[in-house]
Formats: structure tokens, sequence, C-alpha cells
């Protein structure tokens, strides 16, 4: 009988502590270099050059570059939040979605993450939430995408272009782009210049967004608008913070007055989730008289940031009111009361600009100012009342 060889399994169990050569031929074969021409083909940007698909040691390669010329890492601490910059040498949006994929194994027919050799030495310039995960299981080395480069600008550069959008592994967003060329600009890499810049933002989203999109971030790199530095992005942890250090902090003098922190992104699950940590509370003897839940927006859409929190918030007020009213007609009587002891409390700030009317160091309250009585749907660009 003739013997059937088996292939390599496209997914690495969780409990192999190391890949094998097998494992790295069979990404090879998933993800060719020969056929994906704008991430391994010369000339891919300046003196760029893929060199090989390779496994290297966990400590193999360096994870900061601690040079002032590189781009640092995609959130730097202020007193409120952390300043939403691109995710270049920092993890992704989409780090707790990647966690959780990898929890079920690691997919070879996915783009690996990027290491390069510069001056001598390797940084890794993309991929960090994989390497990140794969530590924590245990993995002491990775497949990983081999380059040298001769400039940090050209280091800059790979770690957006080849994080395209169409994965969860490697988004890139529209702020990526922007700050990577405003940072390129700083630092005489590339002409104040419509067309120069047109070219570079080309060269590096391709075909990934429309050609309105591209219209409007090469506008705000030109003008200086709507770049990271004016923006706060968070995570569940960043929120927590930012509650303690601005004196949201729980059961002060033991007024009974505790703080949840959700996402936005979660406005279907909240009311469920919020009456989980409540009940948890109370029957570890806490002494809740206020449940106060807070949100946090995220990381902002980098095309237009303003709106993307103004609606992220909206659309969270909206779906809990929606899901309680629909709940308790569901479920209770009309004359039943309501005991209001967990109440939608306010938003993080994320725009810098509108510190006058929303400081950065405060929640954006909803039970007081202008949103107790309107959304921000129903404000103009003042935050006054529409008159239509």
């Amino acid at each position: 009988m003739k013997e059937i060889k088996k292939s390599t399994p496209v997914v690495v169990p969780t409990t192999e502590t190391a890949f094998t050569e097998s494992q790295l031929e069979a990404s090879i074969n998933y993800i060719n270099p020969a056929f994906y021409p704008d991430l391994y083909t010369k000339p891919i940007y300046g003196n760029i050059e893929f060199l090989e698909r390779k496994l290297m040691n966990m400590d193999d390669f360096r994870l900061d570059s601690g040079d002032a010329q590189s781009i640092k890492d995609a959130k730097s601490q202020t007193t409120s939040g952390k300043t939403q910059k691109a995710r270049i040498l920092g993890v992704g949006v989409n780090r707790d979605e990647v966690h959780a994929s990898l929890d079920k194994g690691y997919l070879l027919n996915k783009v690996p993450p990027s290491v390069v050799n510069m001056f001598g030495r390797d940084y890794l310039c993309n991929g960090r939430t994989r390497h990140e995960k794969l530590l924590a299981q245990g993995k002491t080395n990775m497949i990983v995408d081999y380059y040298k480069a001769d400039s940090w600008d050209e280091f800059n550069f790979l770690a957006v272009m080849s994080n395209r959008a169409s994965e969860p592994e490697s988004p890139h967003t529209q702020m990526d782009v922007k700050f990577y060329c405003d940072a390129a600009i700083k630092s005489g890499d590339l002409n104040l210049d419509w067309d120069a810049i047109t070219e570079r933002v080309e060269a590096i989203v391709g075909g990934t967004f429309s050609v309105q999109k591209k219209h409007k971030m090469v506008s705000d790199i030109y003008h200086g608008d709507n770049l990271s530095s004016n923006f706060i992005a968070y995570d569940q942890d960043i929120g927590k913070d930012f509650l303690i250090k601005n004196g949201y902090q729980d059961n002060i003098s033991n007024n009974g007055i505790y703080y949840q922190m959700l996402s936005t992104q979660f406005h279907s699950k909240a009311l469920t989730m919020v009456a989980k940590h409540y009940d948890k509370l109370v029957s570890s003897g806490k002494p809740v008289k206020e449940l106060r839940v807070c949100v946090q927006t995220g990381v902002l859409d980098g095309l237009d940031p303003v709106e993307s929190w103004k609606k992220r918030i909206d659309l969270f007020v909206q779906k809990w009111h929606l899901q309680k009213n629909q709940m308790r007609q569901a479920w209770f009587t009309t004359n039943a009361k309501e005991k209001n002891n967990i109440i939608l409390f306010g938003a993080t700030p994320a725009c810098v600009e509108l510190a006058s009317k929303f400081p950065t160091n405060k929640l954006v309250l909803f039970n007081k100012g202008i949103l107790a009585d309107y959304s921000f749907a129903e404000l103009d660009e003042n935050f006054n009342p529409k008159n239509d």
C-alpha cells in the first residue's frame, strides 16, 4: 500500500514550545514571498531588502530600538491616559482579538512578524501582539520575515506598510499612516509637499483605503490636522488607571460609591456585565450604595477621531437605555420602581483639542452638563443644541 505523506497542520498547538523547520517550510508554502511583491520584492522603499523567512529565538532580537530617530511606543504616557499614536513598535488596536485567537493555536497561513537588521542589530518591526502572546505561552522561538534597512525612516515605513488592514494580526489605521508621515516630515525624510505626501501615502496603503480616505489623510498630514498627539487612546487597564489617578476611587471614606470601567464596544453586553459586577461586589460584602458605570472609547478612528469619539459615546448611551427599557418591559410590571443604585455615569475624555470643554483629567458626565439633556448628535460643532 502506498504510504500517504501527512502535511504539516496549519495550526500550531499552544502546547508546543518551539516552532519547527517543517512548520517554517509550511509557512513559506502558505505565504510564499514570490507572490507578495509589495512585501518582499525590491524596490520596497529606500534600501529595505527582504532576506529570508526563518526561525529566530525570542531573545535574538530587540523590542525597543532606543534610537531617538525611530518612532517610539504606540501610546506615550500622559496624566490622563496615553496619547494616541500610531501603533508602530506598539501593540495594535485588535490586541485582545489577536490574543483570543492565539489561545486556539498559531496559524501558519498568515504573514509572520517582521524583524529588521539595523546597523548590525536585529529589531522586531511588527507583530508585537503575537510575540507577547507566544512568549506567555512558553514559546522559545518565532517564525519571522527577516529584512535589512539602512535608516530608521525605512524601518518605520516598513512597520506601517507591512501592517495591512486585511488581517486582525496586523491592522494599520489611518492614524498610523498620518503619524509616520508627520514624523518623516519632521525628521527631513519627507518633504512638506502635497505630491510628495500623496506618493508616500499611496506607497504605504496601496488599495487598502478608498480614494476619499487617502485624500483626507494627505490633507491632514499636509495641514497638520487630526494628528495622533491630539487624541488619547484607551484600553481597559488605561481606563482603570484614569479613574484612580483622577480621584474616581471605590468607597472613599466608606461612602459606598464604586466605579466600573467598560469599553464602548461592549454596548450590547453592558447591562449583563454590570449586573454581574454589581452582584460580585455585593456578594463579597462590599457596602455598595451606588455603582457608577464609566466608559472608555478605545483607539479612535484615525480619519476623524473627534467624530469617532462622539459617535461611540452616543451609541453606548443609546443602547444602554434602549436595552434597559426593553428588559424592564419584558420582565417587570409598569409599577416596578428602579433601585437607582447602578448609574451610567460618564465617559473618558479623548480629544485634547476639546479640553476647554471636556478637560482631559475629568470624566465627561452623563448626569450633568450638556450631555444630561442631549446626545452629541443633537449638538452642533460648538456643542450648542441644534435648531433644526
